[in-house]
């Protein structure tokens, strides 16, 4: 089995599941092994959850854009050095009204992220690789401290989700 799930795959495009499928498949042909995907379509509140836990380092290198940094990163951000809490409801009520609309393409069902098992890690170039060639943009999220690798399908619209 070229492909296990840990998450559920509700709400995924099913464009998306195809190229992971044929991409997966692809890989265990050239000998690589079982790839596992932790993180699927995300619910705003999940998001938000997943948001607060993380490190102000790992929000800038995540969220922060081109250089810039959003509203809704800015807010967070504030809220913290504030001293004020800042856990899943604040930080879902601030991606409830932020001015930038987009955030992350699990919102809408177009990303998955892969598990980086120790087992991959020396063929995780050959693995980008391939996946970019079945229609993926990667992000290895390795560097903000996240043991997994971002894959969204750059076919698909990336839409604004605020609910």
């Amino acid at each position: 089995m070229p492909l296990a799930w840990n998450c559920s795959q509700e709400g995924l495009a099913p464009e998306l599941l195809a190229a992971l499928a044929a991409a997966a498949a692809a890989f265990a042909a050239a000998g690589g092994p079982t790839l596992t995907v932790t993180s699927g379509r995300r619910t705003l509140r999940r998001q938000a959850e997943l948001m607060a836990a993380m490190s102000e380092a790992q929000l800038r290198e995540l969220y922060a854009r081109a250089g810039g940094t959003p509203d809704y990163l800015a807010a967070i951000l504030a809220r913290r050095a504030a001293g004020a809490p800042c856990a899943a409801e604040a930080v879902e009520t601030i991606l409830q009204n932020r001015r930038e609309g987009f955030v992350s393409a699990h919102l809408c069902g177009a990303a998955v992220d892969l598990a980086l098992t120790p087992d991959l890690q020396p063929r995780r170039g050959e693995l980008r690789a391939l996946l970019e060639a079945h229609g993926f943009a990667t992000l290895d999220e390795t560097e903000a401290g996240i043991p997994c690798l971002h894959c969204r399908l750059r076919a698909l619209p990336l839409r604004e989700v605020r609910a």
